[in-house]
Parts: structure tokens; sequence; C-alpha cells
């Protein structure tokens, strides 16, 4: 769906939004007018884009305010939109609303969305256990960062406290599974330094996702390298027993094109190898699990953003949208549910999170 397509399905919900509760509201003419013409400028975030060139992607030419305010006009249209929609259906049926209380709702709803798109994820931790798992890996406290989508809304503060957040945890291992930035590597090379103080005694392996290739992949994987984290796109790395193996995105949005690289790494594997597989979209968790990967961990779907959207996502990645799966042959895939949100649909209902790992040997 092209952007000038959705920009003018916003531009309609706010027309039902003003010709229906903000109609319905009892007050002046002259504040209901007023109030209407907000509903409609609240659905221009796209003209905005456009008036300063800024990218969709990621709109750093767009001054911050208006950069805010553009993306609080777009999530309170649409859900005041819906909630106007109701609102319509109930009044056809007969039934009383309150206009007041739809707008409000509307405007309430559209405002967590974004702010849970923009905060700092919780922490979530998690035991996984495999009768299998290498002696030495026993015990074994795995980060995994998925999604962290540095761009000109969470910049360098809003990394370091990320960082100071992930070192307090103590992980022994951190993983990153791609989109760690958006926009010009030249704009971004500040707002990812604080990345190099990221600190895990066995490693900081960190794969390419869609978003890098985006921009300028190469170049943001040597910044990385720079940082002192180590990049696995198509490569292996041993960590404590353990076989981690990495696999590299490109720009598609849902399409995977890495599964003959899967399986030519996996053929390089002695049978008492323990294969931990990152790769970014999780669409290929059971061609993984046919080959032998014991643990996946993704990203990419940001935990299906709100309920109905999920739906749509899970289509495109072979039902996997967030959390825990255990595919046919034993695999355990984690679909990260992401560590914030990209600035062109910064929305949430469903949580970010920074997620944990304590491997344990056990069933």
């Amino acid at each position: 769906m092209s952007l000038r397509i959705v920009w003018l399905m916003l531009c309609v919900l706010s027309l039902i939004t003003a010709f229906g509760p903000i109609r319905a509201l009892k007050c002046s003419l002259k504040v209901r007018i007023l109030l209407g013409l907000l509903a409609f400028s609240c659905a221009q975030g796209y003209v905005l884009q456009k008036l300063f060139d800024a990218s969709v992607m990621c709109p750093d030419k767009l001054p911050f305010i208006l950069l805010v305010l553009a993306k609080w006009g777009d999530i309170i249209t649409l859900t005041t939109g819906v909630f106007a929609i109701v609102w319509w259906l109930l009044r056809a049926m007969r039934i009383k609303c309150p206009a007041l209380l739809v707008l409000l709702c509307g405007m309430g709803l559209g405002s967590v969305m974004l702010l849970m798109g923009e905060r700092q994820p919780p922490i979530r931790e998690y035991t996984l256990a495999f009768p299998d798992l290498p002696q030495e890996a026993d015990g074994l406290k795995v980060a995994v960062v998925a999604d962290l989508h540095l761009d000109c809304w969470r910049g360098k503060a809003w990394c370091t406290r990320f960082v100071e957040r992930l070192n307090a945890i103590r992980p022994d291992v951190v993983f990153f599974t791609g989109d760690q930035a958006d926009g010009e590597f030249e704009r971004r090379a500040e707002d990812i330094s604080p990345l190099a103080e990221v600190r895990a005694p066995l490693g900081r392996f960190v794969i390419s996702g869609n978003h890098e290739y985006f921009w300028e992949a190469e170049t943001y994987l040597k910044a990385y390298e720079a940082l002192g984290m180590t990049v696995l796109d198509g490569r292996m790395a041993e960590v404590r027993g353990l076989t981690v193996l990495g696999i590299g995105d490109g720009a598609s949005l849902t399409e995977s094109v890495n599964g003959d690289q899967l399986e030519r790494m996996m053929t390089m594997l002695s049978a008492e190898a323990f294969p931990i597989l990152l790769v970014h979209k999780p669409g290929i968790a059971r061609d993984a699990d046919r080959h032998g990967v014991k643990l996946q961990f993704s990203g990419h779907t940001h935990g299906g953003h709100f309920p109905g959207l999920a739906m749509s996502i899970a289509a495109k990645n072979d039902g996997f949208v967030r959390g825990f799966h255990t595919l046919e042959h034993g695999m355990k895939l984690f679909v990260a549910p992401g560590s914030a949100a990209w600035i062109g649909f910064p929305y949430r209902l469903y949580s970010s999170e920074l997620s944990v790992f304590t491997l344990k040997r056990g069933s």
C-alpha cells in the first residue's frame, strides 16, 4: 500500500471524526469548527515530510518537534477515526454514546501506542532447557537485542541509557539480531557509539537486518566491528561449546534469500555441534529445524505491534510473530518482540522488551 493511499485514508478518517463525534459535541459552532480543522491537520504528517523533503524511512530533515507532532497526529487520527466509526454504528442502532468519550478514548489510545513504541523496553528474563546442551554452556546468560532502530527520535542519550540497563543484567554474551539503526550513517554514527560500552565477556555478536540495507549496509557493518562487535553475516563463532551461526538479511520487508547459505553452513558442522542461529526474519525457522538447528533467535516482526496488524505480519513470516515456538524436529524459536520500533511506524500495544535467557542443561 503506497504512502499516498495511507495519507488519503487518514484524511477520510479525520473527516469521519470531524463530522461525527466533534460535530455532536455540546459546545459552540466556532469551537467545533476549530476542532474539526485540528482533526484534519493531524492527518497531514505525510504532507509535512514531503514539505521538508524528509525520508519516510527516517525523516532526519524534519525538525524534531514537527516529527513528534506528525507521528502523534497520524496515530490519533487512526485511533480516533476507528472510535468514530464505532460511534456512527452505535448511533445507527440508536445506542447513545457520549461524543466526548469517543474523542478522549481515541486520543488516549493513540498517545499510549506512541509512547510504548518509543520508551525504554522492559527487561524480561526466561530460562531455556535442553537435554543435550553442552555442559560448559549450562547457566550461560544470553541477552537478545532485536530491532533497536536507533534514529532521529531515539539517539545517543536513549542508546546510552539502554546500554546502562543492558550492562546491569551482566550477560555473558549479547546477540544483536538486526535493524540496529535507521538513517544515513553520518547522522547515526554518534547515536550508535554507546554500543561500544556493552559489556559481555564472551562476545557481542551482530547480524544485519533489512533496514541496514535500506541505507549503507557495508558502512554500518564496518562501524559495528569498530565498536568491538563481531559481525556474523555468513559466519560462525564458538561460545562455550555452542556454535553460533549468523545469516545476514537483505532490503526486502518480507522475503528472505538465505536458505542456501544456512544449508551450506550446517554441512560444515559435526554431529556433536549445538547450533544456534541468528537470523533477522523468522520465516526460515522450518528449514532451520529440518537442518538440525537447536535454537533460533529472530526479530523483524516487532511482536505484531497491535491486534489486527499482528495477523497480517504473521502471514508474511510463516505464522511466526512473537514469542516461543517449538518446531517439528525439536528446534526452539524465539521471535523477539523488539527493543524499540521503527520511526516510520513507531506504534505499539504489544510491548517491546530486552530479552534475557539463561540456558540450562536438562529437560
